[in-house]
């Protein structure tokens, strides 16, 4: 368990299994406040996570080249 910011570097795994690792910046963090929505998207926006606490959510990070992606919590890779 980690606690995530805005700004942190992360390695994420896609899905599905078996795809190449991902890095990036994260740009932002959701948390699901109502069933349905496992990442979030209608949910609480904030600047900082803790892992720990286990919330279902998403977060979305910009690669090196550019790119804008978004990652479930459980895709994100700890040290």
């Amino acid at each position: 368990m980690m606690l995530i910011k805005i700004g942190d570097e992360v390695t994420v795994s896609p899905r599905p299994c078996g795809s190449s690792m991902r890095y990036g910046k994260i740009t932002d963090i959701s948390i699901a406040t109502k069933t349905g929505d496992p990442a979030g998207e209608l949910g609480t926006h904030i600047s900082e996570y803790d892992t720990e606490l286990d919330y279902p959510g998403s977060i979305g990070y910009q690669s090196e080249n550019g790119d804008n992606y978004w990652a479930y919590f459980s895709q994100i890779q700890g040290d």
